[in-house]
């Protein structure tokens, strides 16, 4: 899956995204790359401060508060994922 810039136009799904560090980095980046391929925009809140909240694994993806993934899934579950919202 390759990383592409979705159009301007392109459905927008809101995240949250918890965590630190590398993996933190790392889940941002399969995020991206997840929607883009889709043609999706992320509307991407990023959170630091892993500690005030109750996640035994980061990084952590939130959507409507309910956690979707914790730890590095694979781009493609992602993906499986963001077009069961389609």
């Amino acid at each position: 899956m390759h990383c592409v810039i979705p159009p301007a136009d392109a459905p927008i799904i809101s995240l949250t995204l918890i965590g630190t560090g590398e993996p933190r980095l790392r889940m941002e980046k399969r995020l991206s790359c997840a929607a883009a391929g889709l043609g999706i925009r992320l509307d991407l809140t990023i959170c630091k401060e892993a500690d005030s909240i109750p996640f035994s694994q980061t990084p952590a993806v939130l959507y409507e508060n309910k956690v979707i993934f914790n730890g590095l899934p694979r781009t493609e579950a992602i993906a499986a994922w963001l077009k069961s919202l389609l």
